[in-house]
């Protein structure tokens, strides 16, 4: 009996053994991932690794220590810590057909060129027209250490910044002038806020107005006026084509009568050289047929009575031939120069009377 004791008491001790040594084990396992878990928190505070185009700003004990470039480095951990920002971005998706604005804490700073679209906003114009107006704004940091320690939110201020300077330069503008001169709005707005900006380390590229959107009621009036003006234009294109057509019309029908008159003149000119070319070679030919009768007839008949017989003897002709009604009578010599007496005594009675 004493022996069973025994046996129980020493099965019992090695079983509490085995229980000391499993639970030894334990602990000294979960002290073993306690360390290397803070080994590599400790690695992972300590070794830093900046990606090109960002840098970070190092603080040690809560002041300013370094500004970290693209590179493998080494920092004391608990230390010197990164500083952290607030930095936000815009997310665009479904083929950018919808943009999200992402806000974040990070402790890097992108020193590639941002973009900030601070959505629809409210401006009055100078002549008390209210609208909506979309614009970006595009800027990149220059100088980390100021982006980061001199502004508490840099995307934030520079929002801010450029929506109060918009509404400033828009207030002196009527609501024409708006739609008219674009780019006087963006580079007022670049100069503007540009020197502000540079006391952030902050250097803005470009400004752009992106959309302006009057009240529906502007807009229908807008919409009448420029259909008023195109018919205004129609109409006065159209009056200047018909005087221009008339004054087209008025020199083609001068040119007209010029050529007109140059063309008679030129014809009459020809049509008298003509005439006068055609008596002088009438005249020539009959100097010569005188010329000829009279060597032919000699000297005893003149040859101007013998081209007056002739002369009468066609134009007895002509009346023996003559068309239509015409009635020859013929009357002897003697009657006619009884005839020819006759009147010579009436004639000299007159006188003596």
């Amino acid at each position: 009996m004493s022996k069973q004791r025994v046996l129980q008491e020493v099965a019992r001790r090695l079983a509490e053994s085995e229980e000391e040594d499993e639970g030894a084990f334990i602990a000294v396992v979960i002290c073993m991932i306690i360390a290397a878990f803070l080994v590599y928190k400790l690695f992972k505070a300590s070794v830093k690794v900046v990606r090109h185009s960002e840098v970070m700003v190092i603080e040690r004990m809560g002041r300013y220590k370094t500004t970290l470039k693209p590179g493998l480095h080494w920092i004391w951990p608990i230390i010197e810590q990164p500083r952290r920002i607030n930095w936000r971005y815009l997310d665009a998706k479904r083929n950018a057909s919808h943009v999200d604005v992402v806000s974040v804490v990070t402790e890097r700073v992108d020193m590639r060129e941002h973009v900030i679209d601070f959505g629809r906003q409210h401006v009055i114009t100078k002549d008390t027209v209210q609208i909506m107006i979309d614009a970006l704004v595009y800027f990149r940091v220059t100088d980390p250490r100021v982006a980061v320690l001199n502004i508490q939110n840099l995307p934030d201020a520079v929002e801010l910044l450029t929506q109060a300077t918009l509404r400033n330069i828009i207030a002196r503008m009527t609501l024409d002038d708006t739609f008219s001169s674009r780019e006087q709005i963006n580079s007022a707005l670049l100069s503007k806020i540009q020197r502000d900006a540079e006391r952030w380390g902050v250097s803005i590229t470009r400004v752009e107005i992106f959309n302006i959107d009057p009240p529906p009621d502007i807009k229908r009036a807008m919409m009448n006026q420029i259909k008023a003006e195109r018919d205004r234009r129609s109409v006065v294109l159209e009056a200047d084509g018909e005087r221009e057509s008339a004054v087209i019309r008025s020199r083609g029908n001068a040119a007209k009568l010029v050529l007109a008159a140059e063309g008679h003149r030129a014809s009459t000119l020809l049509r008298a050289k003509g005439e006068a070319q055609a008596k002088t070679l009438l005249a020539t030919c009959e100097a010569a047929a005188v010329k000829a009768i009279r060597t032919a007839v000699g000297e005893e008949v003149r040859a101007v009575d013998y081209l007056a017989a002739v002369e009468y003897i066609n134009k007895m002709a002509a009346m023996a031939t003559g068309k239509g009604d015409t009635e020859v009578v013929l009357v002897p010599i003697e009657s006619v120069q009884a005839v020819g007496a006759m009147s010579g005594l009436t004639e000299a009675a007159r006188r003596v009377v």
